[in-house]
């Protein structure tokens, strides 16, 4: 979960989408849920990636 807290905390435009997400009541294990479903399967995506997604979602 590190390399995840340390992703979050470099980019500056996570705080705008999630109060866009919150404003419309979209939950954070919605939207990990819909990354893994949509991403699982694409090939050109970092393996860590999917995985850190999965993790995330694990953890909620």
């Amino acid at each position: 979960m590190s390399r995840l807290n340390e992703y979050v905390d470099n980019h500056e435009h996570l705080d705008t989408i999630n109060t866009i997400l919150k404003h419309y009541g979209v939950s954070a294990e919605f939207v990990a849920h819909t990354l893994c479903e949509s991403f699982g399967e694409d090939k050109e995506l970092p393996k860590e990636f999917i995985e850190d997604l999965k993790q995330f979602n694990a953890s909620l």
